[in-house]
């Protein structure tokens, strides 16, 4: 009997593990362009994104930071280009004394008008200097309509 209940727990352990995630995470390091690859092959599905990443410095030098710039690209499995500006913002977040840690939601309930991989890519102006950006993460999660 225990040996049953042993394999029958084993076989359901496998059973829920061989789900797909609802979701995926990707930082890049650096300064940018930031670019991502997402996966909305599934038409069924909502999408949803958002953003994060933790500036390092001195509290003096963190304090005049509210907000950055994002030139965001759009790259359909087609090659069409979509384009837009975005501010996010840096303030409320997870902070201690020498970092800021920040994530926003950047778009929810996103149906994509072509199924397939898009590229996304987003950069900060060169006119704007963040001091202390580490990189740009992406996440992305999805459920079903």
């Amino acid at each position: 009997m225990r040996r049953n209940l042993f394999i029958l727990a084993a076989a359901a352990a496998a059973l829920l593990s061989c789900r797909e995630p609802s979701g995926r995470e990707d930082f890049i390091a650096g300064k940018g362009p930031f670019i991502f690859s997402l996966d909305m092959t599934d038409t069924t599905r909502l999408y949803d994104f958002s953003f994060y990443t933790r500036l390092d410095g001195r509290p003096h030098v963190l304090a005049g930071i509210v907000d950055m710039p994002l030139d965001i690209q759009w790259v359909s499995p087609s090659g069409n280009i979509y384009e837009e500006t975005v501010w996010l913002p840096l303030t409320d977040s997870s902070a201690t004394f020498y970092s800021r840690q920040i994530r926003r939601p950047y778009r929810t309930d996103v149906v994509p008008v072509e199924s397939g991989v898009w590229g996304l890519s987003a950069s900060v102006p060169d006119s704007v200097d963040i001091p202390g950006l580490r990189g740009l993460g992406l996440v992305q999660h999805h459920k079903k309509r």
